[in-house]
């Protein structure tokens, strides 16, 4: 969701976040008041990066430009603001891509600071920062956040995060390959689920043995659901039974376009099959029993870094 499409200028109080995602790219501005962090502005882009990836991981010169002109766009928002307030990062698809370099050197040239590529392991536990930062209960948690091209697991306790991994499989990727006739049957589901299961089932051994007392996510495909329940007036608690659910429903309306469901945003729907046969493929290999929905992930886990930094 965007804010404000309108460009005002900022100073040295404010802090900016960039995260270029593989589904989106976010920029996220906020103030540090009191010790209370005050969000300012958040501008939001459906760039779709990972769909510009080819069989070979070479981005498209398409894809290229759609991400760049969001650039364009976030720049001027960043032009204010000071250099060591701003912190610029990018995931799974630039680091899939073999022309990752033809992207980073355009966009370096637009941004006032040059982006951060994340590592698997950087994204995971930078996640983890945001949850445990804005989340009230300090137990043990395992932690999901399924991306547009990657899926970050990660358990930890209070701040600190025990065990992280970045796995290959996320939204738009698994849109492109299980989903790219835009059909919602039955054969679809169950080869995205299968394939997401090969490679969660290698891990999910040392994850189950570790073990966990709260399940927390933090992605678009989870807001997405907790919008569908809160919209029923449901408690915001996904459960396996709610994801057969909501399966059933999509093969109901057989095509990707024609997804009507109550409470869903309509950007969220493209996305909406592969993330669901992700996050379903996840609970049964980790025997999730159920999850809730976390307020941070990345872009705070990033702002809660530099603001404790500067402090």
């Amino acid at each position: 969701m965007t804010i404000s499409n309108k460009i005002p200028q900022y100073d040295d109080k404010h802090y900016a976040v960039v995260d270029l995602g593989s589904n989106s790219f976010h920029l996220l501005i906020v103030t540090l008041e009191h010790n209370k962090i005050h969000t300012v502005n958040k501008v939001k882009r459906k760039v779709r990066l990972a769909a510009g990836l080819n069989t070979e991981n070479i981005l498209s010169a398409d894809a290229i430009k759609r991400g760049l002109d969001c650039l364009r766009l976030f720049a001027e928002h960043l032009a204010t603001i000071p250099l060591n307030n701003i912190r610029i990062v990018a995931t799974a698809t630039l680091r899939i891509a073999t022309n990752r370099q033809d992207f980073i050197a355009k966009a370096n040239k637009i941004l006032p600071k040059a982006i951060n590529l994340l590592s698997g392991k950087q994204e995971a536990n930078t996640i983890y920062s945001g949850v445990a930062h804005t989340c009230t209960v300090t137990k043990k948690r395992l932690v999901i956040d399924i991306g547009g091209a990657s899926t970050e697991l990660i358990v930890g306790h209070s701040f600190t995060a025990n065990k992280a991994i970045s796995l290959n499989i996320g939204c738009v990727s698994f849109r492109e390959k299980y989903f790219s006739d835009g059909l919602l049957t039955q054969e679809n589901f169950v080869a995205a689920i299968n394939a997401a299961c090969e490679v969660i089932k290698p891990v999910s051994a040392d994850y189950i043995n570790i073990g966990w007392q709260s399940v927390v996510g933090s992605s678009g495909i989870m807001q997405a659901l907790a919008e569908i329940l809160a919209f029923r007036q449901q408690a915001i608690v996904i459960t396996s039974e709610f994801l057969q659910e909501i399966k059933q429903i999509l093969i109901s309306c057989n095509t990707i376009t024609a997804i009507a469901l109550d409470g869903l945003r309509a950007d969220r729907a493209p996305v909406l099959a592969s993330g669901l046969s992700i996050l379903i493929a996840l609970f049964n290999c980790l025997q999730i029993k159920e999850l809730t929905l976390s307020t941070g992930a990345l872009r705070e886990g990033l702002l809660f870094e530099m603001i404790s930094l500067e402090q």
